[in-house]
């Protein structure tokens, strides 16, 4: 094969990133008669790996202007943008002849293959041939590369003309770079920050570190950096402190209430609107309170001991104080705290006590103690004892000036002792004596004695001053009279509370019977004039008496006894109506009786010696009822019945009437 008519030129356009590439894959062309012409059968069929004596030959000419050096290519510009359509004119070379240029990509896959005129072996073709294809996506400075291959010609054979000789760089099948340049492809500039989607933190927390719950972002590219500040002031995206992925804790300065601010940024340094987040922050407390004065008395004569003063003070708030006799620290949850400071603590025996003061916060931490000591000396039990002598209590007194006496004694010193409020004067012995001047009518008196130990003994009393005498008559039997009967019936009435005592000529007393403000009793007479004596005495001993004179002059037997059985006495009743019975004897005869009351006079009937007689009583009052027997011989025996009617109120008549 003649180098002016077979040689073949096949040039390659190789367009990659900056790293140079080795195109590893080839162009196989169907094969043609030149090359069957010139033994090269099996030469291009693909792939061409057949060794092919005399087919190609590639040389080097003394001749610049017949070298296939010559050949070049040149893009029609040096910056793209991504995706941008890349030319490279293919043109220059020895002579026009097989021409092909492809496109690889750094994986020797084929992107895109020249366009123009293009054409088999042996055949013509027309420089220059083009090739275009897109700008890579990325951007970034890229090289192409224009090359020229053949296989291996017979050095034997006279195939090289003259002023050629064999190309070293192609003595096999293979290619050689002629011609190199290089473009840029350059991205349009970014100016969109990525956005945050997603900011959150808990809502409190009890340390300085705090989680971040959630931290997201988005970008027209990709984000390339996460920041949370506590300032509102965007960041530099040449700031320190970003990191390339979310950070999944942020710490707080203080305690309380904290925002933080959540940024991003992406590879041009645009840097996103922030996005807060607000926590609130308790740390735990750890400062105990302390407690600044604890005082107790130095000594006490009880076991219950006053607290002069207890106070504490915390870094937050006091809540809890106690009072210990052991200097172990109690724990924040043991019993007997108290929320307020004691008044007082209780010693559990005489002798020198220590107490220890403590106080606690709400987060349960316990002070250091404070100490303070007191003596307790408990002396003997007071035994108070108080006694009064003068009048009983509700007693009555004529005497205007009430004398109040007694002892007081204990084991422990009499404070004081006082009547009615005024001290009275308490001797070695414990004896007092005291006077007091009383009102006409009801009068306290009060005895108050007090000890040393602070026991109290009363007593108390009430007294009647009345200096007035009661008033007593006598409306039976008549003063100066005289009578036949033995045994008399002395009544009267009496003005006030009072006793009646009867007596008959100076002997004994008899208390007579008290109704209201009436009384009643009988008295026996002795033969001849006797001196009754009635006497009423007030509760105050205010007394006053009367007189009456009965001359008891007995009858002669006459044979003639009467008796009045019912009533057998003096009586009171409530009932309108009596019968009063009795019965007659005469050794003379027959006898009459006649019952007598008031102004009425009846006459009852007597049967076998017995008689009763109905009498009415319309008023009430005291009755006295005279019964009188005479027989034939005229003589004479009387009996005095008094009998007092009470009629029942309506009240008591209806008690009555159910009682009946």
């Amino acid at each position: 094969m003649k180098i002016g008519t077979k040689t073949a030129l096949f040039f390659v356009f190789t367009l990659a990133l900056v790293a140079a590439f080795q195109i590893g894959g080839r162009e196989a062309q169907a094969q043609s008669s030149y090359f069957t012409s010139q033994g090269c059968s099996g030469c291009h069929t693909a792939p061409a790996v057949a060794t092919c004596n005399g087919c190609h030959a590639h040389g080097v000419h003394s001749s610049s202007a017949k070298s296939d050096i010559n050949v070049k290519g040149t893009t029609n510009a040096t910056s793209y943008a991504p995706g941008a359509t890349v030319t490279v004119t293919i043109s220059g070379g020895y002579r026009s002849g097989w021409v092909r240029a492809v496109l690889y990509d750094q994986n020797q896959v084929e992107l895109a293959r020249s366009t123009g005129n293009a054409s088999d072996m042996g055949s013509a073709t027309t420089l220059p041939a083009t090739l275009s294809a897109a700008a890579p996506a990325t951007p970034g400075t890229y090289a192409w590369k224009v090359a020229w291959y053949g296989n291996k010609y017979d050095s034997g054979s006279a195939a090289f003309g003259s002023g050629w000789t064999a190309d070293p760089n192609n003595a096999d099948h293979g290619y050689e770079i002629v011609s190199t340049n290089s473009f840029t492809v350059t991205a349009p500039a970014d100016t969109t920050p990525p956005t945050i989607t997603a900011f959150t933190l808990p809502a409190s927390a009890t340390s300085l570190t705090v989680p971040v719950s959630a931290l997201s972002a988005t970008d027209n590219t990709a984000v390339t950096g996460y920041l949370i500040t506590t300032s509102t002031t965007a960041p530099a995206a040449s700031d320190a402190g970003w990191s390339a992925t979310a950070p999944t804790s942020v710490t707080a300065t203080a305690a309380g209430s904290a925002t933080f601010y959540a940024w991003a940024k992406d590879k041009a340094g645009n840097v996103s609107a922030s996005a807060s987040a607000t926590v609130t922050i308790t740390l735990p407390d750890t400062t105990p309170p302390t407690v600044t004065a604890f005082t107790l008395p130095a000594s006490t004569t009880s076991l219950t001991v006053p607290v002069n003063a207890l106070s504490a003070t915390d870094n937050t708030a006091v809540t809890g104080y106690l009072i210990t006799t052991s200097a172990a620290a109690p724990a924040a949850s043991d019993a007997g705290w108290s929320a307020t400071a004691p008044t007082s603590v209780t010693a559990p025996a005489t002798g020198s006590v220590t107490f220890y003061a403590w106080a606690k916060d709400g987060s349960g931490n316990v002070s250091a103690a404070k100490s303070a000591t007191v003596t307790v000396s408990i002396p003997p039990a007071a035994n108070l004892v108080l006694t009064v002598s003068t009048v009983t209590d509700g007693s009555f007194t004529n005497n205007p000036t009430l004398n109040v006496s007694g002892t007081v004694t204990d084991t422990v010193a009499i404070q004081s002792v006082t009547v009615n409020g005024q001290a009275a004067v308490v001797a070695a012995d414990g004896s007092f004596s005291s006077a007091v001047t009383l009102q006409i009518g009801a009068n306290a008196i009060l005895v108050v004695a007090t000890d040393s130990a602070g026991i109290v003994k009363s007593d108390s009393r009430t007294v009647t001053y009345d200096p007035t005498a009661p008033v007593v008559t006598v409306s039976a039997p008549a003063d100066n009279s005289t009578s036949a009967l033995q045994l008399v019936t002395v009544t009267g009435s009496v003005n006030e509370t009072s006793a009646v005592a009867v007596s008959v000529n100076d002997g004994a007393s008899q208390a007579a019977t008290i109704s209201g403000s009436t009384y009643s009793t009988a008295v026996n007479l002795a033969l001849g004039v006797n001196t009754i004596s009635v006497t009423a005495t007030d509760p105050a001993g205010n007394s006053s008496s009367i007189k009456r004179t009965v001359t008891y002059t007995p009858p002669t037997d006459t044979g003639l006894n009467l008796a009045v059985t019912y009533p057998s006495q003096d009586m009171t009743t409530s009932y309108p109506r009596l019968y009063l019975r009795g019965k007659v004897a005469d050794t003379q005869g027959t006898a009459t009786v006649t019952v007598t009351v008031g102004t009425t006079t009846y006459t009852p009937e007597v049967e076998n010696g017995w008689f009763q007689q109905l009498i009415t009583f319309t008023v009430a009052k005291q009755y006295t009822i005279t019964v009188t027997a005479k027989d034939q011989a005229g003589n004479s025996s009387s009996v005095i019945r008094n009998v007092i009617y009470r009629p029942l109120r309506s009240d008591d008549r209806d008690r009555r009437r159910y009682d009946d």
